[in-house]
């Protein structure tokens, strides 16, 4: 019988890195610490960039990270975030924020592989969510994690499970990265094709975008604002309602829709309409991530912190958002921060954006070649996806009997 025990029993919480202003930097000081952050941790992994850098005196030597600890975001104000993990699987002299806490198994106990793969799996989640749910609860503390329970083989068990799983993940993490890769390649063909546009050279006329609009009065139009659409008007199906969620950092049209409203309430919205081949702009949040709008569903409108973009002939939507989103620091005084996003978004903005304007067979050109790779892509992200659950299959049976 395989024996459980609770995370606590297995290794040791440190808490994270607190520190003045004053004993900090966000940029890079010799001699002084890189700290991880909870932004540091997405999708299980661990980004080691963006670091906050601390003097190495307020650093204990307990909190310098080591290869097998797990890093959590421990103190948060989202729900969605608490509770996040990753693995540090190299070494790296660096430590951790005080919004964050660390687990270091005990290697006499648990295979620290085996031990990061359960705060990858449903389970781990699961419980965190229901411990997180309640209206104050937006810190973990130790005696959370004494309601944590892992099944615990035989180590040489643990470590051998550990490989199977390692093997699934690094299956479905090399078909994520040749889907990357597919995105870097439509990139260096947009490149090769047009050229820089701060540079041009390939002498294209300049054009501001406010030429190319089907016309002026509906060329751009930003979503309804304060009572023109209140949150008590969303109702559970009906005629959606695009959000800043419908559109990825990528250029890509997300789904499913998650807002709608009646089809009385589009009638009197109906000036934000969107319609097959709109770009479809945040102007909030990620500001400036885009997408070209494909209206199958039929009716749909944009929500308030949206910008709804409506081209003429002479333009091709996939051309205008290609450019946007390859070349975003490249274009005009648009300036983009930190995050790489768009530090401002506006109507304004978007009809004096001058950029270079190519032959319209050229674009056509641009977009056969896209939905080739697309149609590669679409079926690359089927794959994807059943790697996926074929390894949470694998977690699923592996920590079943987790608490």
């Amino acid at each position: 019988m395989i024996d459980i025990k609770t995370i606590n029993e297995l290794g040791q919480i440190i808490r994270g890195v607190t520190y003045k202003p004053s004993d900090a930097s966000t940029k890079f000081i010799e001699d002084y610490i890189p700290v991880l952050r909870a932004g540091n941790i997405k999708n299980g992994r661990i980004i080691f960039s963006d670091f906050v850098y601390v003097k190495p005196e307020r650093i204990k030597d307990i909190q310098r990270i080591q290869k097998g600890d797990v890093v959590i975001a421990a103190s948060t104000g989202s729900k969605k975030v608490i509770g996040k993990a990753a693995q540090i699987d190299e070494n790296w002299d660096g430590s951790f924020g005080g919004f964050c806490i660390a687990f270091r198994p005990n290697i006499k106990l648990i295979d620290p592989k085996y031990f990061g793969y359960f705060f990858q799996s449903k389970f781990y989640r699961k419980k965190i969510s229901h411990m997180s749910s309640g209206a104050n609860i937006n810190n973990l503390k130790k005696d959370h994690f004494d309601r944590l329970k892992i099944p615990l083989p035989a180590l040489e068990d643990q470590k051998r499970i550990a490989k199977i799983l390692d093997k699934a993940d690094a299956l479905r993490q090399k078909r994520k990265q040749e889907i990357g890769l597919l995105d870097d390649y439509l990139k260096s063909v947009f490149l090769e094709m047009f050229g820089d546009p701060k540079i041009n050279p390939k002498e294209f006329p300049l054009v501001e975008l406010q030429e190319l609009y089907i016309d002026k009065k509906n060329g751009t139009k930003c979503g309804p604002f304060g009572s023109a659409l209140k949150k008590g008007e969303f109702v559970n199906d009906g005629i959606p309602v695009w959000n800043m969620d419908n559109i990825s950092t990528t250029g890509q049209m997300v789904m499913p829709f998650r807002m709608w409203i009646t089809p009385e309430k589009y009638s009197s919205l109906e000036a934000y309409s969107v319609i097959d081949g709109d770009v479809i702009i945040s102007r909030a949040g990620t500001v400036g991530k885009m997408c070209v709008a494909k209206t199958d569903e039929g009716k749909s409108i944009i929500s308030t912190n949206l910008i709804r973009v409506r081209l003429g002939e002479k333009l091709l939507p996939l051309y205008f958002v290609s450019l946007m989103n390859y070349c975003k620091t490249r274009l005009g005084r648009l300036k983009t921060g930190a995050d790489g996003a768009f530090t401002h978004m506006s109507t304004g903005v978007l009809d004096n954006l001058t950029f270079p304007y190519p032959p319209l067979d050229l674009q056509n050109k641009f977009a056969k070649n896209t939905a080739l790779v697309e149609s590669i892509k679409q079926k690359m992200i089927i794959q994807a996806e059943e790697l996926d659950n074929q390894f949470q299959a694998l977690m699923q049976k592996v920590f079943q009997n987790s608490q």
